[in-house]
């Protein structure tokens, strides 16, 4: 059984996606990555390019001014090169955790199901620190990223971040979720990670479109502040496990100066602990 994961990325080291760490990290699970790169500006493509025989990069211009829906499209042109039994579709910034490769590869050989869903761990500063609750800002919970190679395959959502069997009712029912994915979107250094929130459609406080786009130094003079009271209700302590590729590069996933992991457990001396799947 073959498998392809398959993602996408522009100018991902600007916007501090670890798109270097995410793909190296997936090497043992997939026997084929395919990326579709933006032609990036930023030194992205030229980072990724060569990292190895399994990653596939292919080019266009992605063009951001067609609504959401414009994602599908890209999304859509790496699914169709996978050439793999079954395919993943991660962002960027998603990592599976090592301990879940062959959960996942399980699933595959037994199921009789066209989809298979994971469920979103949201980390937020730090790798100690995710969001419990993110349905409050519209973040992820779940998503149905895995699935058979098929043409009746199609991207589902206004983003595309889960797929669904063309003709059939899309349900995700959390009890089929096969494991725990590990999101570091919100691990980007803080002037990034506010730039994207108030540019793309408002998605920190549920709020409308901007109007317009603000230039970067704005954001560098006013970067997100790790300690905003929106967002401190909602967080917990993560105890592990942790990565390898965490564990071999902490830095890469720390962007607040563990400043909320030390503030969490002053003021909660008893931390909560997210089970993982195995």
């Amino acid at each position: 059984m073959k498998v392809s994961l398959y993602t996408f990325v522009k100018n991902g080291l600007r916007n501090d996606y670890h798109i270097v760490a995410m793909l190296k990290h997936h090497l043992p699970f997939a026997d084929e990555i395919i990326v579709h790169e933006g032609q990036s500006t930023d030194g992205t493509y030229e980072a990724i390019r060569n990292l190895d025989p399994k990653i596939r990069v292919f080019r266009s211009n992605w063009d951001a001014n067609k609504g959401m829906g414009w994602v599908n499209g890209f999304k859509d042109a790496a699914r169709l090169r996978c050439t793999g039994d079954w395919c993943v579709l991660l962002d960027a910034d998603e990592f599976i955790p090592e301990w879940s490769f062959n959960t996942i590869r399980q699933a595959m050989q037994t199921t009789a199901k066209q989809t298979l869903p994971m469920k979103l761990l949201n980390f937020y500063g730090n790798y100690k620190v995710y969001n419990a609750f993110p349905e409050k800002f519209r973040w992820p919970a779940y998503k149905m990223n895995i699935h058979r190679n098929v043409p009746e395959i199609v991207l589902h959502g206004g983003d595309g971040s889960s797929v669904r069997h063309n003709g059939e009712e899309f349900v995700l029912n959390p009890a089929e979720v096969v494991c725990d994915l590990h999101h570091f979107g919100p691990v980007r250094r803080p002037a990034v990670m506010r730039e994207m929130w108030r540019n793309m459609r408002g998605r920190l406080y549920n709020a409308p479109p901007p109007r317009f786009q603000m230039p970067s130094f704005v954001f560098r003079l006013f970067p997100h502040n790790w300690k905003d009271p929106d967002f401190l209700p909602q967080l917990r302590v993560y105890e592990g496990p942790y990565m390898q590729t965490v564990l071999d590069d902490p830095e890469e996933f720390t962007r607040d100066n563990m400043q909320l992991f030390d503030y969490l457990n002053q003021q909660t001396p008893a931390t909560v602990e997210v089970g993982t799947l195995s």
